[in-house]
This record gives structure tokens, C-alpha cells and sequence, in this order.
């Protein structure tokens, strides 16, 4: 527990942190590896990247993603990403929009995405969800990653 005073008043603020426990995340609901495939710088300290991705869903979805981010660097080696993508079914019958944000150092990253899907069948579960995520990305723009639901 904290407690803050501050000011010439009496003012006080009492702040519990009986729920700020590191939740388990569990299981990851996707486990994929990719590629940063075009680079290209469009500004001072700002890349465009495009990316390719394969991986499995809830342990026997099998899927592949594509999309684009933009990063810009902040100084010692930290980055800011915001981007969107497409995952789509192995078989192609399906797929979902998703866009995401992320902080990174150069070789880790975390950050959260938003799918949306009209889906009815496997993807379906990705309508409105919200998913976090950590990975590492080497030199080459190869990257692994995991995800979880928010809940």
C-alpha cells in the first residue's frame, strides 16, 4: 500500500496495490515466427516495414499473416510501432484484420493488437479481442512471438 501526500493541505491519495500481482498469461493462443521483408526509410528516425508471418492458433490452427508497421526510433535503441496486418487460414477460408501497437529495444518487444473478424467459423474467436504479446526480433528482421487474450 502507498501513500501519497503532497501540497501545503491536507490533501491525501491512498492507493491500494492489493490487484497490481502479475497476472499469469498462461498458455499463448498464438505462437508464430516471421520476417520483416521490405525496409524503407520514409523520414528522420521513421522506417516503414512490411512483414510475413506463419504460425499456430490454440495449438492446431495453422495460419500465415502479412502486413506493414511504421517505426519510429525514440533514442537509445528504443522504438515505437504502430501497424495492421491480415491473418489468414492455412486453407485460406478465412481471415481477420488486426492492428497493433508496440514498444521494442531493438531485440525484444511487447505490445497489444485488436482483431475484427466476420468469420463464422475457426477465426470467429477473434472478433474484438484483444491480444498482448512479447518477442524477439534478430539483425536480419527475423522475429518469434507469442500471444495472449486479454482478459
Amino acid at each position: 500500500m502507498l501513500l501519497l501526500i503532497g501540497g501545503t493541505g491536507a490533501n491525501s491519495i491512498l492507493f491500494s496495490t492489493t490487484h497490481a500481482e502479475s497476472p499469469s498469461l498462461g498458455e499463448p493462443i498464438f505462437v508464430e515466427k516471421g520476417a520483416d521483408t521490405i525496409k524503407r526509410e520514409i523520414g528522420p528516425n521513421i522506417t516503414h516495414y512490411t512483414f510475413t508471418s506463419n504460425g499456430m492458433m490454440k495449438g492446431n490452427i495453422e495460419y500465415s499473416k502479412a502486413g506493414e508497421y511504421v517505426s519510429v526510433s525514440k533514442g537509445n535503441n528504443l522504438t515505437f510501432d504502430q501497424g495492421q496486418g491480415v491473418i489468414t487460414t492455412k486453407d485460406g477460408s478465412e481471415t481477420a484484420n488486426y492492428t497493433f501497437i508496440e514498444v521494442g529495444n531493438g531485440t525484444a518487444y511487447q505490445g497489444a493488437s485488436a482483431y475484427s473478424t466476420n468469420s463464422t467459423g475457426k477465426l470467429s474467436f477473434l472478433d474484438n479481442i484483444l491480444v498482448i504479446f512479447k518477442g524477439g526480433q534478430d539483425e536480419s528482421g527475423n522475429y518469434a512471438l507469442e500471444q495472449w487474450p486479454w482478459k
